[in-house]
């Protein structure tokens, strides 16, 4: 986890973090922006990315959701004596927290709001050409150990078995379920934190109806949708990466997020 320190902060840190393919780098400079207008701000790095090693554990997105969001939370809380958190995250970063809730919906209070960039389950194998990369990912998964990310321009770092095959058949099936069968986006419905979900108007790997669909299962009235794109008079068509880490996201994306978090993130009394 790195650090991006504001102890006089009057709203409660915010945890960000990554995606697939990618690693704390891409929240470094959305970090540092929330740093300047009054946050603490944390990033947690996926095992396997970055500088966090894998060792022999290979761990898929309920690994990631239902052991390491807690002990994220548990560190942060430890350190900051807060009992609760602002999450803010790219791609698969931002359903981890959902999985995690989805599970545990009295956990509820460890999170006093949550927005997402770029985040689905569901939405990228509908059409026949998405499909088709779906087949191609599993293919080259099988025949390599891994997805090589750098070499196919997808991010930084390679996917190694686990999170990848669970996000293929997720959207392959249209189904968001468990290894146990735990139906995921039925039990949204229950999470009631106020969120902010953020779409791009071109994003192959999160398509904006994809994003929707999570949105739309969430219980509560505290909860917005945004899609950016030129047709929602924005500066272009975001696509994944240039989400959260352009110019453009820069002028347009970060102050709607900090909008949101400063709205939503007042100090709630300590227990």
């Amino acid at each position: 986890m790195y650090r991006f320190e504001n102890e006089s902060s009057a709203y409660p840190p915010i945890i960000m973090t990554h995606g697939t393919f990618s690693n704390a780098s891409i929240c470094k400079e959305l970090a540092t922006f929330l740093q300047k207008e009054g946050f603490d701000c944390w990033i947690y790095e996926w095992s396997g990315h970055g500088k966090s090693a894998y060792g022999d554990f290979r761990p898929d997105a309920e690994d990631y959701a239902l052991n390491d969001v807690p002990a994220v939370l548990k560190a942060v809380r430890q350190n900051t004596k807060h009992e609760n958190c602002i999450w803010v995250a790219h791609s698969g970063g931002g359903f981890l927290p959902l999985m995690y809730l989805a599970r545990n919906p009295q956990r509820q209070k460890e999170f006093q709001a949550l927005v997402t960039l770029g985040s689905q389950t569901t939405g990228a194998g509908k059409t026949l050409a998405q499909k088709f990369n779906i087949a191609m990912v599993m293919l080259l998964i099988k025949l390599l150990g891994y997805m090589p990310g750098p070499l196919l321009g997808l991010g930084p770092e390679n996917e190694r078995m686990g999170f990848m095959p669970q996000w293929c058949r997720w959207n392959k099936t249209g189904q968001w379920l468990g290894k146990d069968n735990f139906d995921y986006m039925q039990a949204m419905q229950k999470i009631s934190i106020p969120a902010l979900m953020i779409a791009g108007g071109n994003d192959k790997i999160a398509p904006p109806d994809g994003c929707r669909q999570i949105f739309a299962a969430l219980g509560g009235n505290s909860k917005e949708f945004q899609l950016f794109s030129k047709n929602s008079g924005f500066a272009e068509d975001y696509s994944h990466p240039r989400l959260i880490a352009s110019q453009n996201a820069q002028r347009e994306i970060w102050p709607r997020i900090l909008n949101f978090i400063s709205l939503h993130g007042k100090i709630m009394p300590q227990r």
